[in-house]
């Protein structure tokens, strides 16, 4: 009874109590009841994975009308390649079985920019929480508050522990003391001992954690990704694009432009289209003829077009490369449409051709 007595009546006793009381009161029930916490702003990483498959997805198509692939490259800063390629490969695979063809082909031409061709077998995406598991309220953080609350009757505990200890000691006889006194110091050289151990772990902890979660891996030397695309009744048609370093240094060009036409008058029938891939530091120009289905055929007009380079025929979904001493230029024929003219072989000419090039350094 005594000693109650004389706990309830230290002021720094009361005073302790009060705090820990306050705290218990205004963080717990108004700070996660009353009041709960709201977050904003968070980071890609902390996206749940089908959110930021949702990001991801968005970027690609944005990519598609802008075609700025260090802009992209910027927006997904902060996701792993791991994450990137997974959501890319499984966005591809979900827009092939609906039949979306051309979404399929702005996802792989996004991938192929961004240098992470499209496995075969996309990854299945992690579940996410069923809405029955979810809460609100207290229920929520109900393990994350029982160990706050534990942690802070243990540090209530100590300093009322350490108090009486004091109290205890200073109440002592001469003898008690000086004995005590010599005993004392192995056992507080301990406290302070453990104390930075203590304080260097969550340093450590944090330091690993921050080694750990890694950021965008550099992507390869992609040099961009473009489409050349021919519509019937472009005439003299012919498309180059410029190749260089993101420093702006020159290194190649590489296009596209009508090789063979079949018929007469205007406009052009186009019957087989040269694809080429100019190297600075090369002494050749490296090309491949893409023909029609009924000039691939003809025996004539292959022995004409053999001399420009390596015949190829046209099909969608066809890809070439061409190769040079330190470039290379993938080819992909993403659509073709043959067009009808009287007096003409069917599948002679082309109604549109739109051929998807990805090049890179090597």
């Amino acid at each position: 009874m005594t000693n109650r007595s004389s706990l309830l009546s230290n002021p720094i006793l009361l005073g302790v109590g009060g705090l820990v009381v306050g705290l218990l009161i205004g963080w717990f029930l108004l700070g996660w009841v009353l009041f709960p916490v709201q977050y904003t702003n968070a980071d890609l990483w902390d996206l749940n994975p089908p959110a930021k498959e949702m990001y991801i997805v968005t970027v690609a198509d944005a990519y598609a009308a802008d075609q700025n692939v260090t802009l992209s490259q910027e927006r997904l800063r902060g996701l792993t390649a791991e994450e990137i390629s997974q959501s890319l490969t499984s966005e591809f695979a979900k827009r092939n079985t609906k039949g979306d063809a051309a979404g399929a082909a702005r996802i792989s031409s996004f991938a192929q920019a961004l240098g992470m061709p499209l496995s075969s077998s996309p990854t299945q995406p992690q579940p996410t929480p069923t809405p029955g598991k979810q809460g609100g309220g207290l229920t929520d953080n109900l393990g994350m508050l029982l160990l706050i609350l534990a942690g802070v009757i243990l540090l209530v505990a100590g300093a009322l522990f350490l108090y009486m200890r004091m109290k205890n000691r200073q109440a002592a006889p001469p003898a008690a003391s000086s004995a005590q006194t010599s005993a004392e110091p192995a056992g507080l050289s301990d406290a302070p001992g453990s104390a930075p151990a203590m304080a260097v772990a969550p340093a450590a902890a944090a330091g690993a954690a921050t080694a750990a979660r890694p950021g965008a891996t550099p992507l390869a030397k992609s040099l961009g990704t473009f489409a050349a695309t021919y519509k019937f009744g472009e005439d003299n048609y012919d498309t180059s694009f410029t190749l260089e370093t993101t420093r702006g240094e020159f290194l190649g060009e590489t296009g596209m432009g009508s090789s063979e036409t079949v018929g007469e008058g205007k406009p052009d029938k186009v019957t087989a289209f040269d694809v080429w891939l100019f190297d600075k530091t090369d002494v050749r120009t490296v090309t491949q003829i893409l023909m029609s289905e009924a000039a691939y055929n003809n025996q004539a007009t292959r022995q004409r077009l053999a001399t420009k380079g390596e015949l190829v025929l046209a099909e969608k979904g066809k890809t070439v490369r061409l190769e040079t001493a330190t470039l290379v230029v993938d080819c992909e024929i993403v659509d073709l449409v043959y067009a009808s003219t009287p007096g003409l072989p069917p599948n002679s000419h082309f109604q549109k051709l739109i051929v998807e090039m990805v090049p890179s350094q090597k």
